[in-house]
This record gives structure tokens, C-alpha cells and sequence, in this order.
């Protein structure tokens, strides 16, 4: 992962980052609402929860909404991103923001569930081995890690009709073709695994109790929890 690069990338985006999001994602609503509306029926209260590449805030709020009495740490790379949900987020006490690059390590400790949204697809593969495990490290026995984001198909035939159907979709949706290419351009950041192989690098972490909770074409929810004798 070319960190500067990254960064570069969505500090340009930050402003429009949100209303790019519902118009880029096919199925928003069921990505980062219905989906993770199902963890209260797996844990009704969390204390700490630290959102990885957390932008925006996008999916903390989401959480917030579920879980006002939780600790938040937000951490992402983008300053411009981190900006925005502080904005999001002005005048409540239990939130606390980093600019840091988590992958070499998380500064949270006590977390009871670790979030991502559409973040870890940028990394290498030894960088989301690396993530992975210090997740597992940083979380409390019976703690969640929570990831919403994009997967290659098993198939190459399967990948790119995804992918035409996506172009198409943005195309009836009347995207410009300067969002077209800026859309364009931050696909080739993209470092996807396919939903097998990352359920595999996450059992390789030692978690055990693994679960896609959703999943529309290349986009996915996973659930997967420490074992209590972790």
C-alpha cells in the first residue's frame, strides 16, 4: 500500500466523500444499514469501539445511532477525512480521533469491536495478515471485528460482468465523466481478496467464529468474533 498515495487520493475526495458514497454504492442502504442493524442481535451493548480507515465517520454513525453510550476512536490517514467527522461529531465527549496508519498498529486498548469500512481492500496481502492479527491482539476476549467492503469474485468471467453491470449503474445514474475517472483512478488503489481468501487470512489471525452477514456482488459483511478463551 502506497500510504502518501492514499492519502492524497481521499484528501481530494473528502468534501464530496458522502454524497459519492450513496451515489456510488448500488445497495447503500443495505451495506451500512441493514446489515449491521443485525449485530444487536449478536451483542446489545459495546464500550469501545475503534473504526480502521474510518474516513468521514460513515459507518460510526451508523454505530452511534446503535450504540450512543459506546467509546469511539476514529483512525484514519486522511487529516482532510478525519476533518469532516469531527464535524459529524462536534460536542460529543465520547469520541476521540487519530491520524495514524493502523496497519502497523492499532493505539487503542480494552476494544470490545474493531470496524472497518471499504479500507482494508487498499492493503497488500501481508499488510492485511499483519492487520488482521494485530486486530485479533487489540480486542477483548468475545470482541467483534466488523468489516464492510469490496471482494473480487472467484471467478474472473463473474469479476467482470460485476463489473460491467457496476459501470452501467453508474452510468444510468448520470455520473459525470470527471467522476467517472476519478472513480476510475481510485479503483486502481484497489488490492481486492475474494471473500474465501479472506476468511482464510482471518482464520490464520485465530479467529474461529466467522459469518458473512451480506453480500451483493463485490460487496460484503463480515462478522467474526474472539473466541472467549481467546
Amino acid at each position: 500500500m502506497d500510504l502518501n498515495e492514499i492519502k492524497n487520493h481521499f484528501n481530494n475526495l473528502a468534501e464530496e466523500y458522502d454524497s459519492r458514497r450513496k451515489f456510488i454504492l448500488p445497495c447503500f442502504d443495505d451495506f451500512y444499514y441493514r446489515s449491521v442493524s443485525l449485530l444487536k442481535y449478536f451483542n446489545k451493548d459495546f464500550s469501545n469501539i475503534v473504526d480502521l480507515g474510518a474516513g468521514t465517520g460513515l459507518l460510526t454513525k451508523v454505530l452511534y445511532e446503535m450504540y450512543p453510550n459506546a467509546n469511539y476512536t476514529l483512525i484514519d490517514v486522511s487529516q482532510d477525512m478525519l476533518k469532516i467527522a469531527k464535524e459529524r461529531f462536534a460536542g460529543k465527549k465520547n469520541f476521540r480521533f487519530l491520524d495514524c496508519n493502523y496497519v502497523d498498529d492499532i493505539p487503542v486498548e480494552n476494544c470490545d469491536m474493531i470496524c472497518s469500512a471499504l479500507s482494508i481492500h487498499h492493503m497488500e496481502e501481508n499488510e492485511k495478515e499483519k492487520l488482521y492479527q494485530n486486530i485479533y491482539r487489540k480486542l477483548n476476549k468475545g470482541g467483534f471485528l466488523l468489516i464492510l467492503d469490496i471482494f473480487r469474485a472467484k471467478f474472473e468471467g463473474t469479476e467482470n460482468i460485476y463489473y460491467s453491470w457496476w459501470n452501467n449503474f453508474l452510468d444510468v445514474n448520470g455520473m459525470s465523466q470527471k467522476e467517472k475517472a476519478a472513480w476510475e483512478e481510485g479503483k486502481k488503489l484497489d488490492r481486492e481478496n475474494t471473500m474465501k481468501e479472506t476468511t482464510r487470512l482471518l482464520i490464520t489471525s485465530k479467529f474461529k467464529n466467522i459469518e458473512c452477514i451480506y453480500q451483493f456482488m463485490k460487496f460484503g459483511v463480515i462478522i467474526a468474533v474472539k473466541d472467549d478463551k481467546g
